[in-house]
């Protein structure tokens, strides 16, 4: 039985491509052109060249489709006006990979750049290639201070500046990889000079090499010498210290509002965070600790530590910080004058000298002790533990004079009378002529 044609399309020649196909059903109108469909699934098709291509179910799956079954619901399969429709869903996805590759690239560079503000804003690693550099461990000892809130950058000058480091990009380089690089903590680190970045960094590493940020203060100084020194290691002014008010450190009555004399002298972990105020009134806090336990009468209290000041500006061997506590005491109780030179020092701000010229000793003013009698108004320096003791408890004995005969070991000659005191001092005078320059 045939199947009756459809009379618009009889004497048509039966198409052979999708092409032909097309080209007719525009020829006879949307009505053949509805028919397409029906064309034989492997009719051939024809590529950019004009030449056919055949195109049948059992093709491999055009790329972007796992197989067949995906192209159909994409209206590809057997429709070679698809292709549009393909093109544009490549190019969605491109558009959405570039915008993926765009956003891993954004999140690596801010990544980066965070790590590098750990660092001090400095240069990432691989941007400057062949910086000057040591090579090896380096020699010799050098001491390195890193100061609260110091940058890797800022890191990297210090040990520029003491010799560590050839340079400061070279140091920057190896810290930029360095994982441990921010556990690297403000203190006092022991090196060597000429060191590589890499030898450097890693023996700053090393716990052997550091020690907190200690600050000193040896007996005997004045407090101006403190605040030189305290300002050296912290970087706090000196006029800061010097702006400081006595009532806003806690001192004694006994003080009178003068600080010399109750700046205990320790090893303080001060920073550079703490302002001039808050050190010295942890060294006056530790001044107070190591008293309390003496039991000072208060009225006592002020004698006390002038002598202890004296003894400690006097004596350089601890057996003879008794003795030079007694003299002074005798001295007192008999109205001599102390006729101690190291008062007119402290007066004149001399340091480092030993004896006093006529017109020192003349010279009309508080301290001088050849014209007044008594103690000086306030402590000369800031005195030990061993000084304080020893004034608090003098040797007993009748001693009214001393001289230090030889200044270099401190060797000091006690005497009752002036006459034995005398040819001390002739002792005295011999080690002068020795020494030339040191008296």
């Amino acid at each position: 039985m045939s199947t009756p044609s459809n009379p618009d399309t009889a004497g048509e020649p039966t198409p052979r491509t999708r092409r032909e196909a097309r080209e007719q059903a525009a020829r006879l109108g949307q009505g053949a052109a509805d028919d397409v469909d029906d064309a034989p699934a492997a009719l051939p098709d024809e590529d950019e060249t004009g030449e056919l291509v055949a195109v049948h179910p059992d093709d491999e799956p055009w790329e972007g489709f796992s197989d067949w079954s995906g192209a159909e619901e994409h209206g590809i399969r057997g429709q070679h006006t698809s292709y549009e429709a393909m093109k544009r869903h490549h190019k969605r996805r491109a558009g959405r990979s570039c915008l993926l590759l765009i956003l891993v690239m954004v999140l690596v560079i801010g990544g980066l750049g965070y790590a590098a503000s750990k660092l001090g804003h400095i240069s990432l690693p691989g941007l400057s290639q062949g910086a000057p550099d040591y090579s090896g461990t380096g020699s010799g000892t050098v001491q390195i201070t890193v100061q609260e809130g110091d940058t890797g950058a800022d890191i990297a000058q210090t040990l520029l500046k003491a010799g560590v480091v050839k340079s400061t990009t070279a140091f920057v380089q190896v810290a930029n990889v360095s994982r441990d690089f921010s556990t690297i903590q403000p203190g006092r680190y022991t090196l060597h000079r000429k060191m590589s970045a890499r030898a450097a960094l890693d023996l700053m590493l090393d716990p052997k090499s550091f020690s907190s940020t200690g600050v000193t203060i040896p007996e005997g100084l004045w407090a101006s010498q403190i605040f030189s020194v305290l300002s050296q290691r912290t970087g706090v002014p000196v006029a800061d210290y010097k702006k400081v008010t006595a009532a806003s450190l806690g001192l004694p009555k006994a003080a009178n509002g003068h600080l010399e004399g109750y700046l205990f002298p320790s090893t303080y972990n001060f920073t550079s965070r703490m302002t001039a105020t808050q050190q010295l009134t942890a060294m006056v806090a530790e001044w107070r600790k190591k008293i309390e336990p003496l039991h000072i009468p208060a009225a006592k209290l002020h004698d006390v530590m002038v002598i202890a000041s004296l003894v400690e500006a006097e004596s350089k061997l601890p057996d003879d910080g008794p003795k030079v506590a007694r003299v002074i005491t005798n001295r007192v109780a008999k109205n001599m004058p102390l006729q101690l030179d190291s008062t007119i020092h402290y007066a004149e701000g001399k340091r480092g000298k030993i004896t006093t010229t006529d017109a020192e000793r003349a010279k009309k003013g508080p301290y001088n002790t050849y014209l007044n009698q008594g103690l000086p108004p306030t402590p000369i320096d800031n005195p030990g533990m061993h000084s304080i003791t020893s004034a608090l408890h003098p040797a007993p004995g009748s001693w009214l004079y001393f001289v230090t005969v030889d200044p270099e070991t401190g060797k000091t000659l006690f005497a009752t009378t002036f006459d034995q005191q005398h040819k001390n001092e002739q002792v005295f005078h011999t080690w002068c002529k020795q020494h030339q320059g040191k008296c």
